[in-house]
């Protein structure tokens, strides 16, 4: 294992590894696990306590029976996903949703988020306005009476 340049195998068994580390603090020791890598070279190793044993030997088995249950809906790991299928979006929608996302700097609602999610959306809340009822009605709907 190259640990100044880990491949994406080494970075894996570093973090089965390190999983393992974090089951507990406990210092009593029922067991120890050495991690190899697929040629032998040592990724490192841990002590485990007795709960640490149980709670490993349950997560592994429940994760075990839910993919047996899975089987059939989970595809191969070496067969890339599907492509997600794209939905046509009728032109009124798409040119209506072109309209409010106009003048909306998403970089600055984006940064301004990471920093204070509330105050980007009232950030968004200025710049984006509710049209007016007047606005809003239309040939197709101009019956409505304002209630929901």
């Amino acid at each position: 294992m190259n640990r100044e340049q880990p491949n994406e195998n080494d970075l894996r068994l570093i973090a089965f590894l390190e999983q393992i580390l974090n089951l507990s603090q406990d210092k009593d020791i029922a067991g120890r696990i050495m991690l190899l890598g697929p040629t032998g070279e040592f990724i490192g190793d841990a002590s485990l306590s007795p709960a640490d044993l149980e709670n490993a030997t349950r997560f592994l088995a429940q994760g075990n029976a839910a993919k047996a249950a899975h089987e059939d809906t989970i595809p191969p790991s070496d067969v890339p996903p599907a492509p997600v299928p794209t939905v046509p979006v009728a032109p009124a929608l798409e040119a209506e949703l072109e309209e409010y996302c106009i003048g909306l700097d998403t970089d600055f609602l984006m940064g301004l988020a990471a920093d204070d999610p509330r105050r980007a959306v009232a950030a968004f809340d200025l710049v984006w306005e509710p049209a007016p009822k007047e606005q809003i009605l239309r040939e197709d709907n101009s019956d409505w009476d304002g209630d929901a």
